[in-house]
C-alpha cells in the first residue's frame, strides 16, 4: 500500500469512526451501559500476536499500555539501549515516562511521531479509543537516522550515570530508519489503532447486546418460572396439548395425579397417558377450529372404585403460530357431594316437619282409640255396680257378657290393640323428639335413658323398598351399676346413638338374608373412673380393615348409592369428639360383628 492509499484508508476509517460515535450517541447518549476497558474488548494473545507480527515487519519496537502508561502487552523488538541501559537508570527511566505520557495522549487526527525525551531515538504512539474513550496507547519506535545527534546522546549517557562504553555499543545496534519511512510506520500504526477502534467499538456494541439478551432471558426466565409456579400451584389438573393431541405442557398436579413427570409425557399422545380423556380429543380439535372454549360439567368417572366428579375445560389457544389447547381438569366430587348433602339436609328438613305435623294429626284419633279401647275393657271385664246395674237393665246377666268376652277372646283382641297404641303412641313420642330442634343447652343426662330413647326409635324404622324390619332386632343391654350422667345435649347424642344403630341395624338385616343369623345389638355401659364408655356391639358383617379406617371419613359410605349420603358416621364423630370431649372409635376384626366404643366425660350428680 503506498502513502496516497494509505491516507485515503486513513480518512476513510476516521468518517466510520465518527459515525459510529455519533450514531451511538444518538442511541444512549454517547455512553456505553457498561464503563469497559481494553481487555474486556480484545484478546490479549491475539492482541499480542498483531503486535509482534508488526513490528516484526515494520522493524521498529512496539508496546500497548493503558491511557496512564501501564503495559498490557510484553515488549516487541525493544533494543538493548532502551529496555537493558537507559530503563535501568532511575532519571532514564523517569524520562521515557515522560515521553510515552506525550506520545501516548489522545490525538484522533493522527500518529504522534518525536524523538524520545530520554535516548533521543525516534518514536510514535497513536490512541485507541471506543465511544470516545481513551482506552489504549500503541507505541512504535526505538529507531535512529541521520538526524540523531550522536554526541549529544553520549552526554545524555552521562547525564543519567550510564556506562558510556555500553551505551556506544548499544547505540550502534539501534535499528537506522529515514524519517519519512518512520512516519509511513506510523500512518500504518494509526490505520491499525483506527481498525482496532472500530473493532472496539463493535465489539462493545455486541456486549451491551448481549447484556440486553442476557438481561431478557433472566426476565423471560423468571416470567416462566412465575408463571410455572402459578400453573403448578393450581390445584386443576392442566394440560397443554397440540392439534394432534400430543402432550406440549404438564403441571404437577397432573404429575401427581399419574405418577409421571412432564419428560415423560412430553410429546405423548393425552389418550395414552390419560385413557379417560382420550374422548376428549374430537372436542379440543372443535375447540380449536371455532375459538372457542368447550365446557362439560359434572362428568362422572370411576376412580379406585369410587365414584367421582370433574368439569373438563378445553381452551383454545395460538402461539408463535402453532394451535394447540389447554386441558383443565377440576375435581369438584366434594363440591357435587356437598350440594347433594344441602338438598338431602333440605328433605330432611322437610320430612322432620311432615313427621311432627303427621305425629300430631296422628296422636289425636290414637287418644280416641287409646280412650275408647280401654274404656270398652273396663266396661265388659270390670267388676262394678254400676256396670251390673246397667246389665240387670238391659235384661242380661253381666257374668254371663264377661264369660262370653273371654270366651270370644275379646279381651285379648282388646289388650292387642290398647297394647298397639301404645306402642304407637311411644313411636309418635319418639318421633316428635327426634324432629324437634333441640336448644343446644348441655345439661346431666343418663346415657342409658339416651341410649334406650335411640333404641326405641330404631326399632320403629320400616323400610319397604329395601325390605327391612328392625323390630325384629334382639337388644341385649349389659348396664354396670352406678350413675351414667354426662353433661350433654340429649337431642345430639341420641343422634350419635341413633346412627350407629341404625347403620348397624341395616347391615345386620343384610347379611341376615345370606348367614341367616338372627340380628342382636349388645349395648353395654360401664362407669370408669371419670368416664362414661358405651359399647355398642352388633353381629353384623363386620368391617375390613380399610372401612375401619376411613368410616368416620365425611362422605364415605360401603352402602349402595341413594342408601346413605356417607354424612351419619362423621356427624356423629364430630358430636362426639368437639361438643362433648370425649373419644370415638370403631374395632372389627376378621369376621362378623363390629363394635362401637364411646368415652364421654362423666358429670357430677
Amino acid at each position: 500500500m503506498n502513502r496516497v492509499e494509505l491516507e485515503r484508508k486513513v480518512a476513510e476509517l476516521r468518517r466510520e469512526l465518527s459515525r459510529a460515535e455519533s450514531e451511538l450517541s444518538a442511541l444512549g447518549g454517547g455512553e456505553s451501559s457498561v464503563e469497559v476497558g481494553f481487555l474486556d474488548l480484545f484478546d490479549l494473545d491475539e492482541i499480542q500476536a498483531i503486535q509482534d507480527a508488526f513490528s516484526s515487519a515494520a522493524g521498529v519496537a512496539s508496546l500497548i499500555t493503558t491511557p496512564d502508561g501501564e503495559p498490557i502487552t510484553r515488549p516487541s523488538n525493544f533494543t538493548r539501549l532502551c529496555n537493558d541501559i537507559i530503563r535501568k537508570t532511575e532519571k532514564g527511566r523517569c524520562n521515557c515516562r515522560q515521553s510515552d505520557t506525550l506520545l501516548g495522549r489522545f490525538n484522533p487526527r493522527g500518529a504522534t511521531i518525536q524523538p524520545c525525551l530520554s535516548s533521543g531515538l525516534w518514536d510514535g504512539g497513536a490512541s485507541i479509543s471506543v465511544d470516545g474513550r481513551h482506552i489504549a496507547s500503541w507505541f512504535v519506535g526505538q529507531v535512529r537516522n541521520e538526524h540523531v545527534d550522536k554526541e549529544a546522546t553520549l552526554a545524555y549517557a552521562r547525564e543519567i550515570g550510564a556506562d558510556e562504553v555500553e551505551f556506544v555499543r548499544a547505540f550502534e545496534e539501534v535499528p537506522v530508519m529515514s524519517l519519512d519511512r518512520f512516519k509511513e510506520v506510523g500512518r500504518a500504526l494509526f490505520l491499525l489503532a483506527n481498525q482496532m477502534s472500530w473493532i472496539a467499538y463493535q465489539n462493545l456494541m455486541l456486549g451491551d447486546h448481549i447484556r440486553e439478551i442476557q438481561a431478557t432471558n433472566r426476565e423471560v426466565l423468571t416470567l416462566r418460572n412465575y408463571l410455572s409456579n402459578i400453573i403448578d400451584s393450581m390445584p386443576s389438573l392442566l394440560v397443554g396439548v397440540d392439534v394432534e393431541g400430543r402432550i406440549t405442557h404438564w403441571n404437577m398436579r397432573a404429575e401427581a395425579a399419574t405418577g409421571m413427570g412432564q419428560g415423560e409425557v412430553k410429546g405423548r399422545l393425552l389418550a395414552d397417558v390419560l385413557p379417560d380423556l382420550g374422548m376428549e380429543l374430537s372436542r379440543v380439535s372443535s375447540a380449536i377450529a371455532r375459538g372457542a372454549p368447550a365446557i362439560r360439567e359434572r362428568v362422572p368417572a370411576e376412580v379406585d372404585g369410587e365414584r367421582r366428579y370433574r368439569d373438563v375445560s378445553i381452551y383454545p389457544l395460538v402461539a408463535n403460530g402453532v394451535q394447540g389447547a389447554v386441558v383443565r381438569v377440576d375435581d369438584i366430587t366434594e363440591k357435587v357431594r356437598i350440594e347433594e348433602m344441602m338438598i338431602q339436609s333440605e328433605k330432611m328438613v322437610s320430612v322432620g316437619g311432615l313427621a311432627a305435623g303427621m305425629a300430631h294429626e296422628i296422636n289425636n284419633p290414637l287418644a280416641a282409640i287409646l280412650g275408647n279401647a280401654r274404656l270398652l275393657r273396663k266396661r265388659l271385664l270390670e267388676e262394678s255396680p254400676r256396670n251390673r246395674r246397667t246389665a240387670q237393665e238391659c235384661g242380661v246377666d253381666l257374668d254371663g257378657v264377661m264369660a262370653y268376652v273371654r270366651a270370644r277372646s275379646v279381651n285379648s283382641m282388646l289388650d292387642a290393640v290398647i297394647e298397639s297404641g301404645e306402642r304407637a303412641g311411644r313411636v309418635v313420642t319418639n318421633m316428635l323428639g327426634f324432629s324437634r330442634k333441640t336448644d343446644g343447652a348441655a345439661r346431666n343426662e343418663d346415657v342409658t335413658v339416651i341410649l334406650n330413647k335411640a333404641v326405641e326409635l330404631v326399632k320403629s324404622g320400616h323400610d319397604l323398598e329395601h325390605s327391612y324390619n328392625f323390630k325384629d332386632i334382639v337388644f341385649d343391654r349389659e348396664f354396670g351399676d352406678g350413675s351414667f350422667l354426662v353433661r350433654c345435649d340429649a337431642g345430639r347424642l341420641e343422634q350419635v346413638f341413633f346412627n350407629i344403630l341404625n347403620n348397624g341395624a341395616q347391615a345386620m338385616t343384610f347379611s341376615m338374608k345370606e348367614t341367616g343369623r338372627e340380628p342382636r345389638f349388645v349395648l353395654r355401659c360401664n362407669r370408669e373412673e371419670n368416664t362414661v364408655r358405651v359399647e355398642i356391639e352388633d353381629n353384623g358383617p363386620g368391617m375390613t380393615e380399610e372401612v375401619r379406617r376411613r368410616v368416620f371419613e365425611p362422605f364415605f359410605t360401603t352402602k349402595a348409592a341413594g342408601v346413605g349420603t356417607g354424612l351419619g358416621m362423621s356427624v356423629s364423630y364430630f358430636i362426639v369428639t368437639e361438643q362433648l370431649g370425649g373419644t370415638m372409635r370403631a374395632e372389627s376384626g376378621p369376621g362378623p360383628g363390629a363394635t362401637f366404643v364411646i368415652e364421654i366425660p362423666a358429670s357430677e350428680e
